[in-house]
């Protein structure tokens, strides 16, 4: 079988790649010609340079392929909003598209827990997502490409299933786990609050062994999934864990939570006026994120239909993560 991966120069995308590699799978990726590929260079895979914004090179790289993987997309929290309508949901139209012009079998979509918004609000299989005019951009966005996704899946007559991680951690993660471990690492770490607040956190090969399910099981076209990992995670809880595997002994800063909010405003107004993307860990959906309690999302028909049982707690995660980290270190001194 002959995959397409999307996003295969980025976290998810890399890791989906590499465990098909591993698998044996023929693997194919779609990438730009300025994107660094140096965590996958080493896998025996087929590059077709392109651009998500144009369906011809999707179309070329889709040619001949049963299952497309789509893990591309933005998740520059503080961007305008047109950056992200263009990476995640015209991205996702014209893939569908491409798709369903070429006979692609299946499409996996990486959507996003942020589809329910990020306010802490129970989230279950009855839940329905956010409506599009929420105020995080990101989160609107996640919201527009997943509806269009469906609805262009069903008009295209092909298979389509979405899957909506919550925070994804591990090995080769620029997005938050190594700020996260830079943070304790440099003694700069700050907390929302107490940073006891629960956000949904898995880790990045129990998510791909569920991808993959979801490209293999039949009868799951039309369906969303949402996942996360086993047991409570609070920020103050992996940076905690960091200290022990760094060894280190960091001084905590606590903020205010109506003080963090009005800083992330701040900068998510800047970027706006600046067309700057801005620091992308301080926004309104990073604080509410780790400020605010969420409750755990029921992930039982994720558990049912793909057999998402994650097996890596935190404790072993962030131990994981911290080899690659002190690897990345040791190779930036050589």
């Amino acid at each position: 079988m002959t995959s397409l991966v999307t996003g295969a120069s980025g976290f998810l995308g890399g890791h989906v790649a590499e465990q098909l590699c591993q698998r044996g799978e023929q693997v194919r990726v779609l990438a730009r010609k300025t994107s660094n590929l140096s965590a996958i260079k080493h896998l025996p895979i087929e590059i077709v340079y392109g651009d998500l914004s144009k369906i011809e090179s999707i179309i070329s790289a889709a040619t001949g392929v049963d299952t497309v993987f789509h893990c591309a997309g933005s998740v520059k929290h503080v961007a305008p909003y047109s950056q992200l309508y263009d990476a995640n949901v015209i991205g996702t139209k014209n893939v569908t598209i491409a798709a369903a012009k070429v006979g692609v079998k299946r499409i996996v979509y990486a959507s996003s827990l942020g589809v329910y918004g990020s306010d802490g609000h129970i989230v279950n299989n009855a839940t329905k997502m956010i409506k599009p005019s929420i105020k995080e951009n990101y989160c609107r966005s996640k919201v527009e490409a997943e509806i269009l996704f469906f609805q262009k899946c069903s008009e295209l007559n092909i298979e389509g299933v979405a899957l909506r991680p919550g925070v994804i951690y591990g090995p080769r993660d620029y997005t938050a786990s190594y700020h996260w471990f830079k943070a304790v690492d440099e003694n700069h770490v700050a907390l929302v609050g107490n940073g006891t607040a629960r956000f949904p956190l898995v880790y990045i090969t129990d998510l791909v062994e569920v991808f993959i399910n979801a490209s293999e099981r039949s009868g799951l076209s039309g369906n969303a999934y949402n996942l996360d990992g086993p047991g409570d995670a609070t920020l103050k809880r992996i940076y905690d864990l960091i200290a022990k595997e760094l060894g280190k002994n960091p001084d905590y800063r606590y903020y205010h939570y109506t003080i963090s909010m009005l800083a992330a405003k701040f900068n998510q107004l800047k970027a706006a006026i600046t067309g700057n993307d801005g620091n992308t860990l301080i926004s309104t959906l990073v604080v509410e994120l780790f400020g605010k309690d969420h409750p755990k999302p029921d992930c039982q028909k994720a558990k049912e239909d793909l057999g998402f049982l994650p097996k890596t707690g935190l404790e072993e995660g962030i131990r994981k993560t911290a080899e690659w980290y002190r690897n990345r270190k040791m190779d930036q001194k050589n």
